[in-house]
């Protein structure tokens, strides 16, 4: 009887310890193939980056957070003329920084083609340069990406190209040096749907699929050089357009744009431009101070 109960004994812990090495091993099994799934999730994430052309920007820390926090994985910025700026972009790991200097007169054209040269230089360094960015968004610093990136994220590979509506920040008042600029909007406009609400552009930006066909197509579109291609509306992403800033960076914007030869300030479409040139210009702040209000401040 004592040496059954010894084997009976025996048995039963032959048998707990093969359930410990079972257990054992199906657990080692299920975090490798959590490990596993988690790798790919990563490896096929697609990441989504914004290029920006930028001078003395406003709320710069809250224009990086806010677009950050709607899925940006990284920022290509071409930062002109702002020196002390430079230290702070540098020190940002998901910061990739170009230095230029602006032409210093016709801005309004010149502007854009520093920009259409900046997109393309852009989309070519990111296919190589190890951030594995699959689109890149072209916005101003004072504008925000808003909505769900998951309909870029699902595109399918035959589309290379993308545009946003833009909507455009109307004010309770005007701006000042001490306002965060991305919290002072009242209201926002449609530019499609409103286009006299809005003092600008109204036909969005877009963004372009990282890959060897894709260039810039002005400075609010891009394209693909391959035929079979196609471009697509987003629906669930907007570009929300805050309009220069406080009432002192208002106020050098268009004392920059002011220097123009007589010709291409005939290019300049848009009667806001004109009127803050001309106020800027006159010395009068409170003439100044007026245009802003009759065009951007709605109470």
């Amino acid at each position: 009887m004592v040496k059954r109960a010894s084997v009976n004994s025996l048995t039963n812990v032959a048998a707990f310890c093969l359930l410990i090495l079972l257990m054992a091993f199906f657990v080692i099994l299920i975090i490798r193939y959590f490990r596993y799934k988690s790798k790919e999730g990563f490896e096929n994430e697609i990441n989504i980056g914004i290029m920006t052309m930028m001078k003395d920007p406003k709320n710069l820390e809250t224009w990086l957070k806010k677009n950050r926090d709607v899925g940006i994985k990284h920022f290509y910025i071409r930062l002109e003329d702002t020196p002390t700026l430079m230290d702070y972009l540098q020190d940002q790991d998901d910061v990739s920084l170009q230095i230029g200097e602006s032409n210093g007169t016709n801005e309004y054209n010149e502007i854009q083609n520093r920009q259409n040269k900046m997109v393309n230089d852009f989309l070519t360094q990111a296919q190589t340069d190890g951030y594995n960015m699959d689109w890149l968004i072209h916005i101003d610093s004072d504008e925000l990406l808003d909505g769900d990136l998951d309909e870029i994220r699902q595109q399918p590979q035959h589309v290379h190209t993308f545009w946003m509506q833009n909507e455009e920040a109307k004010f309770n008042k005007i701006p000042e040096k001490n306002d965060n600029l991305f919290d002072c909007a009242s209201v926002f406009y449609d530019c499609a749907k409103n286009p006299e609400k809005c003092v600008s552009y109204g036909n969005g930006k877009g963004g372009a699929r990282v890959c060897k066909d894709t260039r810039s197509n002005g400075p609010h579109r891009c394209k693909s050089l391959k035929s079979n291609t196609k471009e697509v509306k987003l629906e669930k992403v907007k570009v929300k357009h805050y309009e220069c800033s406080d009432f002192d960076s208002y106020k050098k914007k268009y004392l920059r744009l002011s220097k123009q030869d007589s010709s291409t300030r005939n290019d300049i479409p848009f009667d806001y431009y004109k009127e803050s040139i001309d106020a800027a210009l006159s010395g009068n702040d409170n003439l100044l101070r007026a245009v802003f209000t009759k065009y951007r401040v709605e109470n």
